[in-house]
């Protein structure tokens, strides 16, 4: 077997491993990761949908539902690889167990990523359910064809939590993570209203946010707008150009931790 082969085995085997466990957890973890958006979405859509009639050009409920698939996408994510991966590593020593085994940590780390970004889908996806059934997806075919970027957004935004775990000392450490990082990206990356109503200064802020770039993409989609080729490229680009940089940093943190 070829080194390439056997590394995506051993990462599908610890991703499969999360599986079976969350399966033990299914109820618990729907209603955090799922429950927790769609009442959002009931709250903000119907709720400000009342004062709001369009904005950009659209009902406000068609608004906010990409913004709420993003968001569920991004908080499934991060505390998947923050509380969860943490516990694995810290409090139950899943970690130490599994790189008892062949499977390297570059291995181990990588299928916590891809787990967290399976989750993170099934929260996105059912977000987009229950938008679609109350008529705020304008192009179902649109949603859908966003959901492979949410899943590729959703390996950066499991990267940037696996940074955070990298550097506590204990679950208190994630405080911070959750104030300083998840929160500005629900409040200014564009979730309710356009982020150009904020003043220029926040505006850079908004727009160094990887999930600002995430919604620039999935609400043209499922609005059925058209999209331009350049501006698309820059969205992805640079949040997978964070993605690669949150890994590598997480990655050699981990290690010094673990083996230094």
């Amino acid at each position: 077997m070829s080194v390439a082969p056997q590394s995506a085995t051993y990462t599908a085997a610890v991703t499969w491993r999360q599986y079976l466990v969350w399966r033990k957890l299914i109820w618990s973890s729907l209603a955090t990761n799922i429950a927790n958006p769609i009442l959002f979405l009931f709250a903000f859509g119907f709720g400000l949908g009342r004062f709001i009639d369009t904005i950009e050009g659209m009902t406000y409920l068609a608004f906010v539902v990409p913004g709420m698939i993003a968001y569920s996408a991004m908080f499934s994510a991060s505390f998947e690889t923050t509380i969860g991966s943490f516990s694995r590593y810290y409090m139950h020593r899943t970690w130490d167990a599994t790189l008892a085994t062949p499977v390297t940590l570059s291995e181990l780390l990588f299928g916590e990523v891809v787990w967290a970004a399976v989750k993170s889908l099934l929260s996105a996806l059912s977000v987009l359910v229950v938008g679609w059934i109350w008529g705020g997806i304008p192009s179902l075919g649109g949603a859908l064809l966003a959901l492979p970027v949410v899943f590729v957004a959703s390996i950066g935004f499991a990267c940037y939590g696996l940074v955070a775990t990298a550097m506590a000392r204990g679950y208190e450490f994630f405080s911070y993570f959750f104030t300083f990082w998840v929160t500005p990206m629900f409040v200014f990356s564009g979730v309710f209203f356009s982020i150009d109503r904020f003043p220029p200064g926040v505006q850079v802020i908004a727009w160094l946010l990887p999930m600002t770039h995430l919604i620039a993409v999935i609400r043209p989609l499922s609005a059925g707008l058209p999209l331009d080729l350049s501006w698309t490229l820059l969205h992805l680009g640079y949040p997978l150009a964070l993605t690669v940089v949150a890994f590598a940093v997480a990655y050699h943190r981990i290690r010094r931790r673990m083996f230094d």
